[in-house]
């Protein structure tokens, strides 16, 4: 009687709701039913869970200051100056970057270095205080609570988010819950903010371009078909070549000619001189098809044609014909055999088939396979150490059949202990800014990247470069180094 009575009541409350309007778009609308104070706590409490999830705050306090003095260029440029926001640069080579409810707004060091100058990564922030100031989370939610009795609470989207970060989805959990007309809105109001800060508004568009051509080469590298046409951000974005279109017809509509305003790359790109690029050692180090845990002591080799990405939680590996496999570690009792770790308590209550033990470069392992969702499901564990166990859980589509059955194999084949020395001689990436030389070109410079492969057009990418651009000397660039 009492959950038939909410139904109706709820409807009642909808269709009674007021219509406000909103402080950043002038637009009118459905008043939230999430007040300002509660998107504040709401965004307190996710802080600590996203900090988590993202490997915490890049710990460089010169570059965090940094940023915020960007951020509050920016902010009193809003529609909202007096608002307080706390920008968070996360120790993530994930190119992402989101805000919270209550001001809390994230860009990681992996889409930092992707930025060329500070009018782009302003623009990102824009965007981000965009989403804030016109409390598209709060209107989020209130479109939820009409469809489901429970509503849609940001607690759960954290949760989610967190899990998609562990197997390095960056952040989808957030991101996908705001609509596309948001997603441009906040990119018009991150051109606007730009403008109204004295930045060249264009670098919104530079920027969503980089992001192009950087989803471009990660195609190219898993030899996957690239749709330029598509999203290239996050399920939830506009597709980059619209964007960048709505975003220089914002810049032009603002009255800015490219380059009137400020980019002040050459102070932003050595603010960032010496930053880690990639992942962070203690996570474990991706290198082309390489996989090696210094801290930890162990390696393997992806398959050909497969991606690694890497998060502190585990290692996603995606391949051909939407194969997947996430990569995580466990803790078993030392006296249970690894069969029955698998089967009992790693699987337990999941139906398996055709468990088998067998040895990997010495050590015990056990297999068996189940149906997960639309895959079939390899699972496969290895006994590092009696009371530590490493595991492959692997996903193949029944229409590929046992095409990648081979490359799965030798990726479980390849798990193997590494020496101390080994070790010791894995050495993290950095980003280093330096001038252009007389004589240099795009191939000799690319050539320093710390890269066994397409150096050159990974030097492109990361500089913002078009295929035929060339450098004059003088101009400050980024390469990675050990």
């Amino acid at each position: 009687m009492r959950a038939a009575f909410l139904v109706p009541l709820l409807a009642v409350l909808f269709l009674s709701a007021a219509c406000t309007t909103n402080p950043a778009t002038g637009k009118r609308q459905v008043a939230p039913l999430v007040s300002v104070e509660q998107e504040a706590r709401i965004g307190a409490e996710a802080h600590p869970k996203i900090l988590e999830a993202y490997g915490g705050a890049y710990p460089d306090a010169n570059l965090g200051s940094y940023v915020a003095g960007i951020a509050t260029r920016v902010a009193r440029a809003t529609s909202a100056p007096e608002a307080q926001y706390r920008v968070t640069v996360l120790d993530s080579p994930v190119v992402n970057a989101f805000a919270l409810p209550g001001g809390y707004v994230y860009v990681t060091r992996g889409l930092m270095a992707l930025a060329n100058d500070e009018a782009e990564l302003a623009g990102v922030i824009g965007h981000e205080m965009g989403h804030v100031v016109a409390r598209h989370s709060a209107q989020r939610q209130t479109a939820a609570m009409g469809t489901t009795l429970l509503g849609a609470v940001l607690g759960a989207v954290i949760g989610n988010q967190a899990a998609s970060q562990a197997i390095g989805l960056g952040g989808q959990g957030i991101l996908a819950g705001y609509s596309r007309d948001q997603e441009f809105e906040s990119d018009m109001l991150g051109v606007r903010y730009l403008a109204a800060a004295g930045y060249d508004p264009f670098g919104v568009a530079d920027f969503l371009k980089t992001m192009g051509a950087q989803a471009a080469f990660e195609a190219r590298l898993r030899n996957v078909p690239h749709d330029a046409t598509r999203n290239d951000w996050l399920a939830s974005h506009p597709a980059t070549a619209a964007r960048v279109d709505a975003a220089n017809a914002h810049a032009r509509d603002a009255g800015a000619t490219p380059g009137q305003g400020a980019r002040n790359r050459d102070a932003y790109l050595r603010a960032m001189d010496g930053m880690l690029y990639g992942d962070r050692p203690e996570d474990g180090i991706a290198r082309g098809r390489d996989f090696v845990h210094p801290k930890l002591g162990f390696a393997f080799k992806a398959p050909a044609g497969f991606s690694i990405a890497n998060s502190p939680a585990a290692v996603l590996l995606q391949g051909p014909d939407k194969t997947v496999v996430k990569f995580d570690s466990g803790k078993k009792d030392a006296s249970v055999e690894i069969g029955s770790y698998l089967a009992n308590q790693w699987a337990k209550g999941t139906q398996i088939s055709g468990l088998q033990r067998f040895k990997v470069n010495g050590m015990n392992a056990a297999t068996a396979t189940t149906r997960i969702g639309e895959y079939n499901a390899r699972l496969v564990t290895i006994e590092y150490a009696p009371d530590r166990v490493y595991r492959f859980l692997m996903g193949t589509l029944p229409q590929a059949g046992a095409r990648h059955d081979a490359a799965l194999q030798g990726l479980v084949m390849s798990f193997r202990k590494i020496s101390p020395a080994e070790a010791a001689a894995v050495k993290p990436l950095r980003l280093r800014i330096v001038a252009v030389k007389p004589g240099d070109t795009v191939a000799s410079l690319g050539r320093r990247m710390a890269y066994p492969d397409y150096r050159e057009e990974r030097f492109r990418v990361l500089n913002g470069l078009a295929p035929g651009d060339g450098l004059q000397p003088g101009r400050l660039v980024k390469i990675i180094a050990e």
